[in-house]
């Protein structure tokens, strides 16, 4: 259920089932080490976003061009999804969604791995 207010902030339940949640942020993780710019890889990792599920993608195998296609590419849809990025080291970043940082699993994965 979507809550709207004046600010147009979008509020977000986390998933539950008998008023549990079913998992939390940091068990939907998906860890990419990124290899390849492909439209349709980026739009996998796109629609991954788009369901809930949060990315940790390490940039380090990619070249500058195809890195900052999909920075750029993704962060267009964290942008919709009123979303964040937060880079975890150098080339190394967690796309997520707000709704996401509810639980608090993220920020422990965050603090736990930032350099």
């Amino acid at each position: 259920m979507a809550i709207f207010s004046k600010s147009k902030k979008t509020e977000y339940d986390l998933p539950n089932y008998q008023g549990e949640s079913t998992t939390t942020a940091f068990e939907r993780i998906i860890f990419e080490s990124l290899q390849t710019d492909d439209d349709q890889y980026i739009t996998m990792l796109a629609r991954d976003l788009i369901d809930g599920n949060p990315l940790v993608l390490n940039f380090e195998e990619l070249a500058p061009d195809p890195a900052n296609k999909i920075m750029a590419f993704l962060s267009g849809v964290i942008f919709t999804l009123e979303g964040q990025i937060t880079q975890i080291n150098k080339k190394v970043f967690l796309f997520a969604r707000e709704q996401e940082f509810k639980d608090g699993s993220l920020k422990q994965f965050i603090d736990e791995y930032k350099e």
